[in-house]
C-alpha cells in the first residue's frame, strides 16, 4: 500500500492499494484502545444521538433497510453484526424473523436489549458462540469498515450462513466521486473509527474470494449520500470540522458548544439551502455513473 493522504485526525494517515483501491487507516488502533474512540457521547445520552426530527428520520431509514431484507430473505434466524441501537433488528423481529445481534459497544447494546428487548451479544464477532450453517442472512450495515479484521469477519459470516443465505454489506465507497474529490475532508472517512476503506472493486473482490456470488450492487442512499456531499463541502471550505453534524445531534452527543461559534453557525445555515439542492443533484449523478458515496452489496453463499 502507498500513502494517499494524512487524516484530519492528528497522527493518522490513509493508505491505498494501487491495484484494488482498498484503503487502510494507519497506524491501526490497538484493540485495547478502540473503546476510547467510542465514548458515551458518540451514541448520546440514553442512546438518543440526534435531534427529534433526525431521530425520526433514522427510524424511517432503518425500516426501509429492513424492508429490503424482507423482500430477499425467508423468515428465520438473521444476524446483524454491529447492530448498534438495534433498530433494524427490531423491525426484522416485528416482520417475523428470529433476530440476533452482535455489538462492540455496551452502550449501544444496552439500548437494543433493555429498550427494544432484543437478543444482542457484546464482544468479538470472530469468537462468538454462533452456530454454523444456521442463519438466513448476515448483515454488515456500515460495520465492516469498523472491524480490525474484516476479511476474517467475511470468512466467519460464510461459516454461519446457510447455503443460499444472504450477506448484506453497506460501506462508505472509497472509489466514490466524493472520496476522490474531497480526500481527507470526506465526511464518510471517519478516521480512526473506520479501520478499512472499501471501494466497490475491493469489496466485491473480497466477497468473491470468500466464496460469495454477488447478486446486486447499489450506489444510491438517500440516508447517507446527500449528507456526505454537504458536510464534506463545508469542511473543505474551511468551516469547523463536522459543525453541521453537531447541529443535527442531540445536545448530549455534541462535541462542542454551538453558541460559542455564532458566525460559523450562521454561515453554515445560510448556505444550507444551496448545499442541499446541489447535494441532491450530485447524488443522482453519482448513482448514474455508479460511484455513489456509499455502496450496498448483496451476495449469496453458494
Amino acid at each position: 500500500m502507498e500513502k494517499a493522504f494524512d487524516s484530519l485526525e492528528t497522527g493518522f494517515s490513509v493508505l491505498r492499494c494501487p491495484d484494488c483501491g482498498l484503503g487502510r487507516t494507519w497506524p491501526p488502533v490497538p484493540a485495547v484502545e478502540l473503546g476510547r474512540w467510542y465514548p458515551d457521547s458518540y451514541y448520546g445520552k440514553e442512546n438518543v444521538r440526534f435531534n427529534p426530527v433526525f431521530e425520526s428520520l433514522t427510524r424511517v431509514f432503518r425500516r426501509r433497510r429492513s424492508a429490503v431484507l424482507y423482500n430477499r430473505v425467508p423468515r428465520g434466524p438473521v444476524l446483524d453484526v454491529g447492530c448498534g441501537r438495534g433498530f433494524i433488528l427490531r423491525y426484522l423481529k416485528d416482520l417475523g424473523y428470529e433476530a440476533h445481534g452482535v455489538e462492540f459497544s455496551e452502550t449501544a447494546a444496552w439500548h437494543a436489549r433493555s429498550v427494544l428487548g432484543l437478543e444482542v451479544e457484546t464482544g468479538d464477532f470472530l469468537s462468538g458462540p454462533h452456530e454454523r450453517d444456521r442463519y438466513h442472512a448476515v448483515i454488515f450495515w456500515h460495520s465492516l469498515e469498523h472491524l480490525p479484521n474484516p476479511f476474517e469477519a467475511l470468512a466467519r459470516a460464510r461459516e454461519l450462513l446457510k447455503t443460499g443465505g444472504l450477506l448484506a454489506v453497506a460501506v462508505p465507497n472509497f472509489d466514490s466521486v466524493q472520496a476522490r474529490w474531497f480526500g481527507r475532508y470526506w465526511f464518510h472517512l471517519d478516521v480512526p473509527r473506520h479501520c478499512w476503506h472499501f471501494g466497490t472493486q475491493s469489496l466485491e473482490g473480497a466477497l468473491v474470494r470468500h466464496g460469495f456470488r454477488i447478486v446486486q450492487t447499489g450506489h444510491f442512499s438517500l440516508e447517507q449520500n446527500p449528507y456526505g456531499w454537504i458536510q464534506s463541502c463545508y469542511d473543505a471550505l474551511g468551516f469547523e470540522h463536522n459543525l453541521l453534524y453537531d447541529v443535527l445531534k442531540n445536545r448530549n452527543a455534541r462535541s462542542r458548544r454551538l453558541r460559542e461559534r455564532p458566525f460559523q453557525l450562521l454561515g453554515v445555515l445560510l448556505l444550507l439551502p444551496l448545499a442541499l439542492s446541489g447535494a441532491l443533484a450530485l447524488t443522482l449523478w453519482e448513482t448514474v455513473v455508479r460511484r455513489g458515496g456509499t455502496v450496498e452489496v448483496f451476495a449469496i453463499k453458494e
